[in-house]
């Protein structure tokens, strides 16, 4: 009966989770609303005029007339399905009274309100399909249903228009963040409508208005936008310790907030932070180096550069590379180095090879006379450039026709290994030495390093001395600026396969199953890890000088301390001897390639491979490094292979550092 409803209604009200307690109702309300059983919309005229008069001017009927308003709110809360027909919205209940929303509007202007509860609408759905009114101070927020008029503030037109913009605020927002929504509770689920989304209630306290100014917030709490109060340098700094998606979430707040946080201070700032931190270096990576990270200047647009970097982290976690192959040496290439601008590689057929990382193409060969000047080095029978790009099995691009340089100090036999850096570049060879270029004179010849008796198998310098090893199973250290030999080093029982160098630390392996730390400067042995089976390939430190990366003929990855000389890690790694190692001391990321013609990607921290490319070489993988950006690779077959994981990457090319050129060639 309508009388019980409005019993459990006001019973209701009582319970609720706002502690709504009915004591300080008039008992004569509480029993006229439980007593008053009649259904007045059903009664005779003439009976409800009496009731009327008899009723009328004294306390019991102004509360049964409040009651009666009470039942009607009942009738009036009830929504339509959100299918219904619009002819529905029309019809008249059985005692005649039309049920149109301006009818309703009108009823409930004058109901008396209940308290608020906290709804997307304004209403709070329960159970049998009944919204409850909601309580203000002063006026009853009811908002527009269908044909009915939306509630407008009785107070200024600013109130007004900020009550619009509330509702503007919510809808735009409703798509662009949908971690501010969640799903209804079942409570609270308007099972007429089939509305079941409402907004959580932290997004209900601070929604914010196009000026800045808070909506929907508790008036006993006083908040500031401290971002618009603050200068704007403290703003900006501020604002600086977010990261990205903190900061695509803060411009959205305000229109102020949006101004402030295209400022470049603040990208620039949160991206240096965020993304130059590294795994094994003594210091983050510093802007300008190469590593990913471009030069500070005012030019520069590093909220770009900051997403650039997200999505090319993106495509190393999913191996997404783009392969290409270079091609014109015309024999195994057992060594390479790069930068962002120059590929140099050393070749079997006795040359070398710089070509430029930008356009692809070769640009100058260097090697004896003989080989340089041979028909077949630039151009096939037919007269093609023999040197051009691979992009797929079918397609050809880049073709060059690079400069052919030949010095009278050459090396007679394979180009083994090669580093540079801005100012000189050394080469090792199977004829025994090692030569000594000037980079920025055309990579004209400086002097020969003569003291070896067999092949010069790998080598390393750095600002003050040249390390080279040999199969005559001893180390050298030279003088950077004279060439002149410092001492030798010996303990190896096997050919010497690699050499490295940080600071005055020299690592090398060999074909005896040990991996040995020497003192550059004493020549005295340091350390030795133990633990191979085989024969050593390579081995790699780190670029803090932590950790020492050793692999060769027993297939296995050993990571060594190298403070403690203890095993940390180890990871069967391929299936054929494992010719070459690279850490990526930024990332973390060890590179390896092995004569199974494989080339795999490994975690440092944790020893778990990351990524696989199974059989991208022809033959035997030789040599195999990375950076931010690419994985290059050689092998027995005579093609250079590059991984761009950045190749599809929008804006990649502003990681790129300050042009070093390619060592005073013409371009």
């Amino acid at each position: 009966m309508r009388s019980l409803s409005l019993s459990n209604l006001l019973r209701h009200h009582k319970h609720t989770a706002f502690g709504h307690d009915d004591s300080h109702l008039p008992r004569q309300v509480i029993e006229v609303a439980i007593d008053d059983s009649e259904d007045t919309h059903e009664l005779p005229a003439r009976k409800r005029r009496g009731r009327a008069q008899s009723t009328a001017g004294t306390i019991k009927g102004v509360i049964r007339r409040a009651s009666l308003s009470l039942k009607g709110m009942v009738h009036v809360h009830r929504r339509p399905s959100v299918t219904a027909e619009p002819s529905d919205l029309n019809q008249q209940l059985p005692n005649g009274r039309p049920t149109s929303a301006h009818h309703t509007w009108n009823r409930l202007r004058h109901a008396a309100p209940f308290r608020r509860s906290r709804s997307v609408y304004g209403l709070n759905g329960t159970e049998d399909g009944l919204y409850e009114q909601q309580q203000l101070d002063h006026q009853m927020p009811i908002p527009a249903m269908g044909d009915e008029p939306p509630y407008i503030p009785m107070n200024t037109g600013a109130a007004a228009k900020a009550s619009v913009a509330l509702q503007n605020e919510y809808y735009n927002r409703q798509a662009m963040h949908t971690q501010w929504l969640q799903s209804a509770s079942e409570d609270s689920n308007d099972r007429e409508s089939g509305i079941g989304i409402v907004v959580t209630e932290p997004f209900m306290e601070s929604g914010v208005s196009d000026d800045g100014s808070m909506l929907g917030q508790d008036s006993n709490i006083s908040r500031i936008d401290f971002i618009k109060e603050l200068p704007s340098e403290l703003a900006i700094h501020v604002l600086a310790y977010l990261d990205a998606a903190a900061l695509a979430k803060a411009s959205v707040v305000s229109r102020h907030w949006n101004e402030v946080v295209r400022n470049q201070h603040i990208w620039r700032e949160s991206c240096l932070r965020e993304m130059t931190t590294t795994y094994a270096t003594s210091e983050p990576v510093q802007p300008g180096a190469g590593l990913g990270i471009p030069e500070i200047a005012p030019s520069k647009n590093w909220r770009q550069i900051y997403r650039a970097k997200a999505e090319l982290a993106q495509k190393w976690k999913e191996g997404k590379a783009c392969p290409m192959y270079l091609n014109g040496h015309t024999d195994s290439i057992y060594c390479l180095q790069f930068d962002e601008y120059k590929i140099v590689s050393g070749s079997r057929d006795k040359t070398i090879r710089i070509w430029d990382m930008q356009t692809l193409e070769c640009r100058l060969v260097i090697g004896p006379p003989e080989v340089v000047n041979a028909p077949n080095v630039l151009e096939d029978a037919e007269g093609n450039p023999t040197h051009y790009v691979n992009l797929s099995d079918s397609y050809k691009a880049a073709p060059s026709k690079p400069q052919v340089a030949s010095f009278a100090e050459h090396h007679k036999a394979s180009i083994l290994c090669l580093q540079y850096d801005d100012e000189i570049m050394v080469t090792g060879s199977s004829d025994s030495t090692c030569i000594v270029y000037d980079v920025r004179n055309g990579y004209r010849p400086i002097r020969r390093l003569t003291h070896h008796t067999a092949a010069v198998l790998d080598l390393a310098f750095d600002d003050k001395h040249i390390v080279t090893c040999s199969k005559d199973i001893s180390i050298c250290v030279w003088d950077r600026a004279t060439g002149a030999l410092l001492r030798q080093l010996r303990g190896h029982t096997g050919p010497v396969n690699a050499v490295q160098m940080r600071g005055n630390t020299i690592v090398s392996c060999s074909g005896d199953f040990r991996v040995k730390l020497w003192n550059i400067d004493t020549g005295r042995n340091i350390r030795e890890f133990v633990g191979h089976t085989k024969g050593l390939a390579c081995s790699q430190f780190s670029e803090d000088g932590r950790y020492v990366a050793s692999a060769g003929n027993d297939k296995v990855i050993r990571i060594w301390d190298a403070n403690t000389g203890e095993c940390v890690r180890e990871m069967r790694a391929h299936d054929n001897l494992v010719r070459s190692l690279h850490i990526d001391s930024v990332s973390g990321r060890l590179i390896s390639g092995s004569y199974d013609t494989d080339i795999k990607v490994w975690d440092m921290e944790t020893g778990r491979q990351l990524l696989y490319f199974p059989r991208w070489h022809a033959s035997w993988v030789l040599s195999a490094k990375s950076d931010y950006r690419r994985i290059v690779s050689t092998g027995q077959d005579p093609k250079i292979l590059i991984m761009d994981f950045g190749a599809d990457v929008e804006n990649i090319e502003m990681l790129k550092s300050a042009n070093t050129g390619i060592g005073g060639i013409r371009l």
